[in-house]
C-alpha cells in the first residue's frame, strides 16, 4: 500500500492520489488545530490560528496534485518534511502517537511524488506511441 508498483497510468494516477490525500489530510488536521486554538486562546501542539494560512498552503497543494503537478508534489513532500523537522525541533514531546502518522504521511507524500512522475513518463510514452503509429 505505501510502495506500490506503477506499471501503468492507473497505477500512476493511483500512487499520485495518495499524495492528494496526503496533503488534504494534512489541511484538514491543521485546521482543525488551529480552530482549537483559535477557540481556546491557546496553542495546541504548537499550532496557533495563524496556522489557518498553512491549511490553505496544502489546500492548494493537494488540488495541484490531483492536477499531476510534478513540481507541487515535490512541494508537499519537501514542505511537510521542513515542518516535521521544525516540530520535532521545537516540540519533541509532540510527536508521540503523532510520529506514526508522519511517517504513514511521509510514505503517501512520498508515493504521490513517484506516481506523479510516472504519470507524465507514461503520458509522453504513449503520446510518443501514438504519433509513431499514425505516421506508419
Amino acid at each position: 500500500m505505501y510502495w506500490p508498483e506503477i506499471g501503468n497510468l492507473a497505477d500512476a494516477e493511483q500512487a499520485s492520489n495518495q499524495g492528494f490525500w496526503a496533503a488534504v489530510v494534512c489541511a484538514v488536521i491543521t485546521a482543525l488545530f488551529a480552530t482549537i486554538a483559535a477557540t481556546s486562546g491557546n496553542a495546541v501542539a504548537g499550532i496557533g490560528p495563524v496556522a489557518y494560512a498553512d491549511a490553505a498552503v496544502f489546500a492548494v497543494i493537494a488540488w495541484r496534485i490531483r492536477a499531476r503537478s510534478k513540481s507541487f508534489a515535490v512541494i508537499g513532500l519537501v514542505l511537510f518534511v521542513i515542518e516535521k523537522i521544525f516540530q520535532l525541533a521545537t516540540q519533541p514531546l509532540s510527536l508521540g502517537f503523532g510520529i506514526l502518522v508522519a511517517i504513514a504521511l511521509l510514505l503517501a507524500f512520498i508515493t504521490g511524488v513517484r506516481g506523479t512522475f510516472a504519470y507524465h513518463r507514461i503520458k509522453e510514452a504513449q503520446s510518443l506511441e501514438q504519433a509513431a503509429t499514425q505516421d506508419a
